[in-house]
């Protein structure tokens, strides 16, 4: 049998790891480019950390806050990439 325990909680570790790894490119990233694709890599492995964090709490409102995340992640990348390629978001 399968212990789902373990399972997210090895999950959550490697999620964490890669959330590490992103904001560190986000500090030292050697162009804007780098910096921006580093916090869109956050906003997305935030979703996967509620996401795991959801299933093993079996928890509907988690996935609700996950969703909105992953929204307001992608919002803001864009608006993120707008700025930079024209220097103005409207």
């Amino acid at each position: 049998m399968i212990d789902f325990g373990l399972v997210t909680t090895i999950a959550l570790v490697i999620a964490t790891c890669a959330l590490f790894l992103a904001v560190y490119r986000l500090f030292v990233g050697p162009t804007i480019m780098d910096r921006v694709a580093s916090v869109d890599a956050i906003g997305n492995t935030l979703v996967v950390i509620f996401a795991i964090y959801a299933f093993s709490q079996q928890s509907t409102f988690l996935i609700d806050i996950a969703i909105l995340l992953a929204l307001i992640s992608f919002i803001g990348t864009l608006a993120l990439a707008k700025y930079i390629d024209k220097g103005e978001v409207f």
